[in-house]
């Protein structure tokens, strides 16, 4: 057990966390989430009408209620029937708490609060800060042997050094400590252990049990799937099978607290709250994802492929390599580390409130207006109120001063509606892609029945605002396919939306990477039909200017390159691309919205990352007449030798032991042919010494400078394996070096062969 689960790092957590919805007079997020801790755990509540009251100062009497239930003690019925203290008559609100402090036999030892020398208590004197930290300390179990003689100078000492006082704004012992500050010192304390060896945490009195280094994933405010008393939990490297039972609805505020979960007394052994470790929590804005790597507002972001990844609005947890398509721009990513600093989860949870409270689809009679004042954001572009189209979904955002359009939509065959399919919940289209709806949204399925085509629409934030039946608006259902498994498809639509959904189609894996249609039949399947890359805007795009031609260049515009013709695309972030300005000639295909901002871009080979770099090989297998084609490549994944090979239609070239590059996402194995197969011949510009290199960056050449790729192997020939640049430095003198493209086109070197 650490000595302290909270610390400094508590103030970052709470800073990224959203505002409480139950205080409204709370506008502090760390407060706020502190309130709803206290609340959760039935030690400090509210004063009634959604209020805290933060700047009321606190009362004797008041303080002590909060330290005897803090102690767990719930029940003091048995301490209300008499007088111990001339001024706290049995008839007094706190008569049983402040008795209870006194005389219950699992406090009495504690001494937490006395009366004065004159025999009073003085309930209703406001309470000060030395009393309080005082309180407190004796609540740990802590006398004035530990602390020592002179009050409350050392009493104010010890608790700022035990970290009791943290993120507390009052530091005058004299000073009235109003209720905010004394959530924040209670619950503080509740996180630091008992005096005395292996004596646990002040949070073990309130509880049956505790969990710790568990996340708050969803609760029924943002999972319409989840009954009002369950929540979902990251336990133990995994959700839980099932939603854990809680003590009704955990707060919004709590969704994404890294902490112990706190299990009741009671017989029922429901989870009542969820209190903040002191782990390291890092957040970050995302403005687009690939599979290897996620961009964000400050940085590139590498993960491990293997690392967990959960994405609310698709209520999964995988693997990053499964679930990277689900990221979308704009979303906030958290990243969970354990206490060893390794990183556990990465999680795209729901916003504290639904978009649907402050959306509307544009162009009705109902619609809302929209203040002049008010800045219009569609795709992440700035445009003209006259390029919002009906049907629409505007989301006012009063803070900013922004009106937040989006044409998001899906069409498919309405497949299941529950629990009515007239007012539904959550609705299934696709046969099993499921969505949730708010009341709000669900008054829009009145006169759709089950098996109608329909048309959803999607806020900015993801969430569903309205359906509406496909004659009247349909959806472009185009998109890529990021992953298949067996029948099992991921789409990225280029409206910016995520499908998983069950497809039908003749050789399902060689759309793997492709553009296609979705479609679906009326028996609810789901149907994908390849699309041929024709149709782009015309001219080079400035990177600098964020325009191809004339056309806006969203900020949150979606790129992958076709590094040959047929080759799957593979999806890059912007900051990948070295050019000022990509030539027109490499524009493959762009997609734009219906305000005529660009959203989508397929490029040639720009980057030079969209291709495995490796040793080739080829071989067949199988009699004349049924002769089958293996492409292979042997590469270095940046900790370990990795061999794959390709089923093809027939050997290209380059597949004899040379240093070559494959397009990423072909299919590898046995189980589907991949046609249009191509290899890039690497060229070999130098054979080196060490000198040459600079670090890990970059090699001088005969040819000029030339900077290496991330991370690159190096392959040694007699081992027939690869190993890192910094071991083969210090083991071989001889270094062939191989680049895609000459430097000053933006090549680097892609491969290294020592000897």
């Amino acid at each position: 057990m650490k000595k302290r689960l909270l610390s400094l790092c508590l103030a970052f957590l709470f800073a990224i966390t959203p505002a409480s919805a139950s205080f409204t007079d709370i506008t502090d997020s760390k407060l706020s989430q502190t309130a709803s801790v206290l609340d959760a755990l039935g030690i400090m509540q509210g004063v009634g009408g959604n209020r805290f009251d933060p700047n009321s100062a606190l009362t004797r009497a008041q303080f002590c209620k909060l330290a005897v239930t803090a102690l767990g003690v719930s029940d003091v019925s048995a301490y209300g029937s008499y007088t111990i203290f001339p001024d706290v008559k049995s008839s007094h609100w706190a008569a049983q708490y402040i008795n209870a402090a006194v005389r219950h036999p699992d406090l009495k030892e504690y001494s937490i609060i006395r009366g004065y020398a004159d025999g009073t208590f003085g309930p209703d004197k406001t309470v000060n800060f030395g009393e309080v930290c005082t309180m407190l300390l004796r609540m740990l179990g802590y006398t004035e042997t530990d602390i020592g003689p002179f009050w409350p100078a050392d009493y104010i000492a010890r608790a700022q050094s035990l970290g009791l006082t943290e993120n507390v704004s009052v530091t005058n012992a004299t000073a009235a400590v109003k209720r905010g500050d004394a959530a924040t010192l209670l619950l503080n304390t509740l996180g630091t252990e008992l005096k005395g060896d292996n004596s646990g945490m002040l949070l073990n009195k309130i509880s049956s049990s505790t969990i710790e280094n568990c996340i708050l994933l969803a609760t029924s405010e943002t999972d319409s799937s989840l009954a009002p008393n369950e929540a979902i939990f990251y336990e133990n490297g995994s959700l839980n099978e099932s939603p854990r039972k809680t003590a009704g609805t955990l707060d919004k505020s709590l969704i994404g607290v890294y902490g112990t979960i706190v299990i009741g007394k009671e017989g029922d052994k429901v989870a009542v709250g969820v209190v903040p470790n002191n782990n390291k929590i890092e957040t970050y804005t995302v403005t687009s994802a690939a599979a290897d790597s996620i961009s964000t507002s400050t940085q590139t972001l590498r993960p491990n492929r293997d690392t967990d990844l959960y994405v609310a609005r698709e209520k999964k947890l995988d693997k990053f390599s499964n679930m990277w398509a689900g990221i979308q721009h704009g979303d906030t990513l958290t990243l969970y580390y354990d206490e060893y600093g390794a990183l556990q989860l990465m999680a795209v949870l729901p916003s504290a409130t639904s978009s649907s409270d402050t959306s509307f689809v544009y162009g009705l009679a109902t619609s809302v207006n929209i203040p002049e004042e008010y800045q219009i954001i569609k795709n992440g572009a700035v445009i003209d109120r006259s390029r919002i189209k009906k049907y629409d979904v505007v989301t006012l955002d009063p803070a900013n001063r922004q009106a937040v359009v989006s044409d998001a939509k899906i069409s498919g065959c309405y497949t299941k509606g529950e629990p009515s399919f007239a007012y539904p919940q959550t609705v299934e289209l696709f046969g099993g892609q499921s969505y949730s709806i708010s009341d709000r949204a669900a008054a829009s399925f009145e006169d759709i029945k089950l098996k109608d085509y329909i048309t959803l629409l999607f806020s900015e934030a993801g969430d569903v605002i309205a359906a509406y039946p496909k004659n009247m608006v349909s959806a472009d259902m185009q998109g890529i396919v990021t992953a298949v498994d067996g029948k099992k498809v991921t789409v990225v639509l280029t409206n910016g939306l995520t499908l998983h959904i069950q497809a039908e189609a003749e050789n399902l894996d060689e759309l793997m990477g492709r553009l296609v249609s979705v479609g679906q039949s009326s028996n609810g399947s789901a149907y994908l039909t390849k699309r041929a890359l024709t149709g782009r805007v015309s001219g080079s795009w400035s990177l600098a200017d964020g325009k191809i031609g004339n056309s806006v260049v969203s900020p949150k515009v979606r790129i992958y390159e076709e590094v040959a013709p047929g080759a799957p695309l593979s999806a890059i972030a912007q900051s990948d691309i070295d050019l000022a300005s990509v030539p027109s000639s490499q524009i493959r295909y762009t997609v734009i919205d219906n305000a005529g901002t660009v959203t989508n871009i397929i490029l040639g080979d720009v980057t030079g990352d969209s291709w495995i770099y490796g040793i080739g090989s080829g071989s067949s297998r199988g009699e004349d007449d049924n002769k089958e084609y293996y492409a292979g490549i042997k590469y270095w994944d940046g900790s370990k030798t990795v061999s794959e090979e390709y089923r093809v239609d027939a050997l290209p070239g380059g597949l004899n032991g040379g240093a070559i590059g494959i397009p990423k996402g072909y299919k590898n194995g046995s189980s589907a042919v991949n046609h249009s197969f191509s290899t890039l011949p690497l060229k070999l510009v130098d054979t080196v010494s060490v000198s040459a290199f600079d670090g890990a960056t970059g090699v001088r050449t005969r040819d000029g400078y030339y900077n290496l790729t991330d991370d690159i192997g190096v392959y040694v020939s007699d081992r027939r394996e690869f190993i890192s640049l910094q071991n083969a430095k210090a083991n071989y003198t001889d270094f062939r070096l191989y680049a895609n493209k000459n430097a000053e086109d933006g090549g680097k070197i892609r491969m290294i062969i020592a000897s």
